[in-house]
């Protein structure tokens, strides 16, 4: 059953994006789905920046300010800033690490993996089976990595260093729970693959500081 916020938790709830940052992240979501129909369709290799920008009804100037590559277009995850900002509040409440994780999954499992699953099968099936954005991929996961170590750092429980370790240990254990999701079909329980990630997270707490 998913956890339910006390009262107190609610505060930690980030604010609502502005007009502007709503607007964007509408934009970039419709960019992103065109893009991966053509992917689908005709194959990643075989389409065009320009082309995904003429599906979109924008240029191709915007795909490339907003996305860079179009691996990005594949790698681009709207809930990353979601995620980060919920834990950095989560433990800045003085939650357990373990804990702010799980409720951050919480909050955004039926959006993400429940109303996209579609999508999400189709970037995930793209990341491992296209040679250019596997290796895209761990840029992408280093920088989230930082990323989310900057927060678990900020909330004093341990050094940046430190934090790096913790967090690369559980991107790349999530990273594998996918791996195996995908190569089992897609049949597979990711939440409990990834609730299992997290169950380590205090004995990998522990064995780091």
């Amino acid at each position: 059953m998913p956890m339910v916020d006390s009262p107190s938790a609610g505060a930690t709830s980030t604010p609502r994006p502005g007009l502007r940052a709503r607007k964007k992240a509408a934009t970039m979501r419709h960019i992103q789905d065109e893009a991966l129909r053509l992917f689908e369709v005709r194959g990643f290799d075989t389409v065009s920046i320009e082309q995904v920008a003429e599906a979109a009804l924008v240029s191709p100037s915007t795909v490339y300010r907003y996305f860079g590559t179009k691996e990005g277009l594949v790698l681009h995850d709207e809930y990353d800033e979601q995620i980060r900002d919920q834990l950095g509040h989560r433990l800045a409440q003085g939650i357990d690490l373990a804990d702010a994780v799980s409720r951050v999954l919480d909050d955004i499992w039926t959006d993400h993996f429940g109303h996209d699953q579609e999508m999400v099968v189709l970037r995930t099936r793209l990341c491992f089976e296209v040679p250019s954005i596997q290796g895209a991929m761990s840029l992408v996961i280093n920088q989230e990595v930082d990323a989310i170590a900057a927060e678990v750092a900020r909330s004093g429980r341990c050094n940046f260093a430190t934090a790096r370790v913790l967090a690369s240990g559980v991107f790349w254990a999530f990273m594998a729970v996918l791996r195996n999701w995908h190569d089992q079909g897609y049949a597979t329980d990711l939440r409990a693959g990834i609730e299992e990630v997290i169950a380590w997270l205090p004995a990998l707490e522990k064995a780091v500081s």
